[in-house]
């Protein structure tokens, strides 16, 4: 049997043999350095999956614009009314105090056009000191609003009338795509009383732009 020694010297030529020696040894990493791995490895792999999800998002955004409706045509502005020389307005036949008016476009004077119980459709202005205060040309219709629609000779506030007298007297003379501006005293507007921000007594800027009269009757009858 052999001896100690012997023993002792066996095991420790078997373990010089098996160890590696420093040069050949795996570095220790730090956590900083295996940290910065990690992050590494999870860039180079969250790249591929972004590539793929603005893929499909490009995709999905072409499909959709491919399915949208076109664009409506806009309104085409209405020209801005330059400033009238107050000496051209003439004044309306029948009215006291007198409706002053100024045919832009069209017109046959202060007699004749729409008669007594014709239903007119027009569009129209309301303006106090420059403010406009009701209009029908809101909206998007193919006249550029919601025409408006009263019948001629009915006193303003009535059933199928309009909301001031201006509009009564205002259609005389007009034909169909007349345009017309007018200075309407109060008598014929809202007289002594306040509406929103007109005051009583307010003198007001009527423009109207007839579209149509029904010759017979009335509408929708």
């Amino acid at each position: 049997m052999a001896s100690l020694a012997q023993q002792s010297a066996f095991m420790g030529r078997v373990l010089t043999t098996t160890r590696r020696p420093n040069s050949q040894r795996a570095p220790r990493m730090t956590k900083t350095a295996i940290r910065a791995q990690q992050e590494s490895t999870e860039e180079s792999l969250a790249l591929p999956r972004r590539a793929a999800m603005q893929s499909a998002l490009a995709v999905s955004t072409a499909a959709a614009l491919s399915v949208l409706p076109e664009p409506a045509l806009a309104t085409p502005r209405r020209k801005k009314v330059e400033k009238i020389d107050p000496a051209l307005y003439k004044e309306l036949p029948g009215t006291t105090p007198p409706i002053k008016y100024y045919d832009l476009k069209g017109g046959v004077g202060g007699e004749g056009g729409a008669k007594q119980g014709q239903r007119v459709a027009v569009h129209f202005d309301v303006k106090w000191r420059g403010l406009t205060i009701a209009t029908s040309r809101q909206g998007a219709g193919v006249t550029g609003g919601v025409p408006y629609g009263y019948n001629v000779g009915v006193p303003a506030g009535s059933p199928g009338g309009p909301f001031i007298n201006a509009f009564n007297e205002g259609v005389r003379g007009m034909g169909v795509g007349t345009v017309r501006t007018m200075i309407v005293p109060p008598e014929y507007a809202y007289g002594d009383r306040r509406v929103q921000e007109i005051p009583p007594g307010a003198t007001l800027q009527l423009d109207i732009e007839l579209l149509s009269i029904k010759k017979e009757g009335v509408f929708g009858k």
